[in-house]
């Protein structure tokens, strides 16, 4: 099995993040604006107890396109947590069906809520509790057994990750572009997007920055891409649900899927669009379950 890196992570993430703005976003309750305008809002925390201390975030930021929620948090010492929920609304959601992942300071490979030996294995859970739509703002909890995603070390044992806590963590919403265009055929048939999401996840850890293209129904499905933003005209391979350079993701009757082959074709490209076409087989590592993607093409702006 392949080492599982953050970049993989975060390459499996359909939807933009930009991280930068949570500079703006202080987490202490001293200087929260948000108490000046709104007292009854309690101050914005993200906070979870692991290896025997509690870590608390000084930054955090949260986005909502879609189907998807995306939510991360930092300390200046480089510890970063990055949530991806396939979901836009109140529940509990499965961690290993998700992505919840830790990366300590410095390193490339993260404690993420899938056992590679075991995918069924429940893991934990995260919980959207309120999402504030007049102060945009999104709380929760959660807790999860975090894996090493180095799957060639055998020697690094599994965190718990308890009494997690986030609480009024920003959250800002994709709008889309009226003139973007997307296309795909699933096993043949047209899938009709209701939404067209093109972003930039500006990625934190030295990570490259990516373009996010997603096509999105209103019942949740969707068939999205990742393409790391310093490729150019050209055609890449999809190689996996790791792969380095380009990826899908899709979820179909709230089943997720990972491209597992095909192509990629970027046609023409600029600083704030892109364009192009793509066939992939997408698979569900769980139950090995395929579709064909067919027919795709894109033309987006993405920001």
């Amino acid at each position: 099995m392949k080492n599982i890196k953050f970049l993989a992570v975060i390459i499996l993430t359909l939807t933009a993040f930009t991280f930068t703005s949570c500079e703006n976003e202080p987490i202490d309750s001293a200087i929260n604006l948000d108490d000046f305008v709104n007292p009854t809002l309690e101050p914005t925390l993200f906070k979870v107890d692991f290896s025997a201390a509690t870590w608390t975030a000084v930054t955090a930021q949260a986005f909502i396109s879609g189907n998807l929620i995306q939510i991360a948090a930092a300390k200046p010492n480089g510890d970063t947590f990055a949530f991806l929920i396939e979901g836009n609304a109140l529940g509990t959601y499965p961690a290993n069906a998700n992505i919840l992942a830790f990366t300590p300071a410095g390193s490339d490979f993260v404690y993420w809520s899938i056992n590679g030996a075991n995918a069924s294995e429940n893991t934990g859970s995260i919980t959207i509790s309120n999402i504030d739509t007049v102060n945009k703002k999104i709380s929760g909890t959660f807790e999860y057994k975090g894996y090493w995603s180095d799957t060639t070390t055998t020697s690094i044992l599994p965190v718990q990750f308890a009494s997690g806590v986030f609480t009024n963590i920003p959250y800002a919403i994709n709008i889309p572009v009226s003139n973007d265009s997307f296309f795909a055929n699933v096993d043949g048939a047209e899938f009709v997007e209701n939404q067209i999401d093109g972003s930039l996840i500006t990625n934190v850890s030295g990570m490259p920055d990516q373009i996010s293209i997603v096509g999105s129904k209103t019942n949740g499905d969707s068939v999205g891409l990742n393409i790391v933003r310093s490729l150019t005209v050209g055609t890449y391979n999809f190689t996996g649900p790791l792969g380095a350079q380009v990826n899908g993701r899709c979820l179909f009757d709230n089943i997720l899927y990972s491209a597992d082959s095909g192509s990629l074709t970027i046609t023409s490209k600029t600083d704030t669009r892109i364009k192009g076409t793509f066939n992939m087989i997408v698979k569900n590592f769980t139950t090995s379950a395929t579709k064909t993607i067919t027919a795709g093409t894109f033309d987006v702006e993405y920001n």
